[in-house]
């Protein structure tokens, strides 16, 4: 086999374990993630394109493969304190409160979370508020 050979057949190989999208991906335990099932965020109060007088409060539920101290909440891109409690289904309740509330306009929620096995999953809702 000739060098050329040589660097020919092994060329495929480094371009594809270089490629940072060929790396494999690592729970947030540290762990590798060869499969894993999406947290499920749902059950908003007030729903998706809700309108409402003023958004003072809200909540949803998050699925029971979620890591309840990886969920993360921003309204408006504001980070928001939230209360988590455990339902009998296994199920996780979250209520959350804005600093302020929200008297006039959109209130854009998102909602970010991980699962016990490593995967994450973003969910995001419009609330509007105000006449």
């Amino acid at each position: 086999m000739t060098r050329k050979c040589l660097v020919c057949r092994l060329f495929p190989l480094v371009l594809t374990t270089a490629n940072p999208i060929h790396a494999l991906p690592l729970g947030h335990h540290g762990s590798l993630v060869t499969q894993c099932t999406d947290p499920r965020f749902f059950g908003e109060s007030p729903g998706p394109d809700a309108q409402v007088s003023s958004l003072d409060h809200f909540s949803f539920t998050a699925s029971d493969n979620t890591d309840s101290a990886s969920i993360k909440v921003k309204v408006n891109l504001q980070p928001v304190d939230i209360k988590v409690t455990q339902k009998r289904s296994g199920e996780w309740a979250v209520e959350a409160t804005p600093p302020t509330p929200i008297e006039e306009g959109r209130a854009w929620i998102k909602v970010t979370g991980m699962s016990h096995d490593g995967c994450d999953q973003i969910h995001t809702w419009n609330v509007y508020a105000g006449h």
